[in-house]
């Protein structure tokens, strides 16, 4: 089999729960070629995850993605090698963190309001970092018995439009693309799905800056696959793919379960002019 890599996984930086070093592992236990942590907003697993590819003998990518409006609608933005210590970056992900500690207590106050308290320290402290998500919240609520199963907490409480959820602050597209871009990185627009049909928002995209497109992912089925991969083909974007892993369960593939080959971080590497 050729070499292949997951270049799409989340850690309990954001909404993942497993540490960097566990996914890092995890992926080279499974024979891939290389694997990129790409948390929400955050870089906070980054130096994590690349030790531990020195470590395991793997190939670590440098990952975010970003959470981004376009045209008053959300998508989400990868960007790959981007440098850990760009100042725009770092103020970016720190004033998201902030917002994100915002709608995290706003969400813990309506879930007070309808009898479930829980403390922010409590989060903190289950999570063991400050980058905690709603899978945190929503594990934690199971292990306290005021759940059924952990898919009850976003049907219930924390999903959109129910009555805990509080919508989260994000960045416009044309700065996330231009700021991964000055980054020394690469803007890849994550599991588009349908969206990427439509040619003049992804020619629209393009003309900001991206440079590639997600491929492979749970999201996509074959069809779907097969489109969009010929329209990176057609319009030179970087194929790229993973399994959008956070948590075993509910999620649709394994850590490698969906995949690209090497042959996108190689481009990557061309694009990032570190081949």
């Amino acid at each position: 089999m050729p070499p292949v890599c997951d270049l799409h996984i989340h850690s309990k930086y954001s909404d993942g729960v497993l540490p960097p070093e566990e996914i890092v592992k995890r992926a080279s236990d499974k024979g891939l070629a290389a694997v990129a942590v790409t948390d929400h907003d955050t870089l906070g697993g980054q130096e994590e995850a690349l030790a531990a590819g020195q470590k395991y003998g793997i190939e670590v990518i440098r990952g975010i993605e970003f959470s981004v409006m376009a045209d008053g609608k959300g998508i989400h933005i990868l960007g790959y090698l981007i440098e850990l210590n760009h100042l725009e970056i770092l103020e970016s992900v720190e004033w998201l963190r902030e917002k994100r500690l915002e709608r995290f207590g706003g969400m813990l106050d309506r879930l007070e309001e309808l009898g479930i308290k829980i403390g922010m320290d409590e989060v903190r402290e289950y999570a063991g970092t400050d980058s905690f998500g709603r899978p945190h919240l929503a594990k934690l609520m199971l292990e306290k018995g005021l759940i059924s199963h952990y898919q009850n907490a976003y049907s219930r409480y924390l999903g959109d439009g129910r009555p805990a959820y509080v919508a989260k602050e994000i960045l416009p597209l044309k700065k996330v693309i231009r700021m991964i871009r000055d980054a020394g990185g690469v803007p890849v627009w994550a599991h588009p799905g349908g969206k990427v049909l439509d040619l003049e928002r992804l020619k629209g995209m393009i003309a900001l800056g991206l440079q590639g497109v997600e491929v492979w992912h749970p999201n996509h089925n074959y069809d779907l696959e097969h489109r969009i991969a010929a329209l990176a083909a057609e319009y030179h974007l970087v194929p790229t793919g993973g399994s959008d892993f956070h948590f075993e369960e509910g999620m649709k593939v394994d850590i490698g379960g969906k995949h690209a080959p090497y042959s996108s971080v190689q481009r990557l590497r061309e694009l990032a002019d570190l081949s």
